[in-house]
């Protein structure tokens, strides 16, 4: 008991306690850090096998699957013929990427390392572009993949302009293009064309409404190529 300005006041044995809130606070677990390294340590190498390896029950076709952020990359792979595809959706979330590149066998490409984070991924299901690479470096990397001939290789380096990040697909990946593969895929949405090309006169049937043919084109004895999918028409440019 002690006397306070004139007045008693009592103390009890749980006063002389010091007073804890009731509020819980949060518990810190290593949860959180523990998913963010998940798949962190593959960040910089390549290991492999891609899932449509033969090995893993793939058609041995390679197949990518490249985000909103590099779409612009997708219609490169393409130009050469290699299955380069986009999200369904404008603005797909990390999970249904994953979903979708497993279902159809492809590797995710991306330069976002926040999906990498992500417990769900399956192993070499995911590569991270990467930004600090030299283009020398890339293109003398390029030139030692098995198969690819120096003629190929300077003809896909002036149609993409040595882009980096396509250079590093192609030696990560080691593919190999063949000529016979350049422009053997629609840059619009991957579709294949017909077997046939099509005449200047079957060329002005099909772009009639759809699509504007310049007159420098008609006048020039050229070949047309059509999408099976989206029906766009392609020719070559002399």
């Amino acid at each position: 008991m002690v006397r306070r300005y004139g007045d008693k006041i009592v103390l009890k044995l749980s006063d002389s306690k010091p007073e804890t809130s009731k509020r819980k606070g949060k518990r810190h677990t290593s949860n959180g850090l523990r998913n963010k390294q998940i798949g962190l340590e593959n960040i910089d190498d390549w290991e492999g096998p891609p899932l449509w390896d033969l090995s893993l029950g793939g058609d041995g076709c390679p197949k990518f699957l490249c985000d909103r952020m590099i779409e612009g990359l997708a219609k490169q792979l393409r130009c050469v013929g290699i299955d380069a595809a986009v999200p369904y959706s404008k603005k797909p979330d990390n999970r249904t990427l994953v979903e979708q590149a497993d279902k159809e066998k492809r590797v995710l490409l991306t330069q976002d390392a926040k999906v990498l984070r992500h417990d769900y991924l399956i192993k070499n299901q995911i590569y991270r572009l990467k930004n600090h690479l030299k283009k020398d470096q890339l293109i003398e990397r390029v030139f030692f993949c098995e198969g690819m001939c120096t003629a190929v290789i300077e003809t896909l380096c002036s149609i993409i302009k040595a882009d980096r990040r396509y250079l590093q697909v192609i030696s990560t990946f080691q593919l190999n293009i063949d000529e016979d593969q350049l422009m053997s895929r629609c840059t619009k949405c991957n579709g294949r064309f017909i077997e046939r090309p099509l005449s200047i006169e079957e060329a002005v049937e099909v772009a009639e409404g759809f699509q504007v043919i310049p007159d420098c084109v008609l006048k020039k004895k050229v070949e047309f190529w059509q999408c099976k999918e989206c029906n766009h028409l392609y020719w070559e440019v002399l």
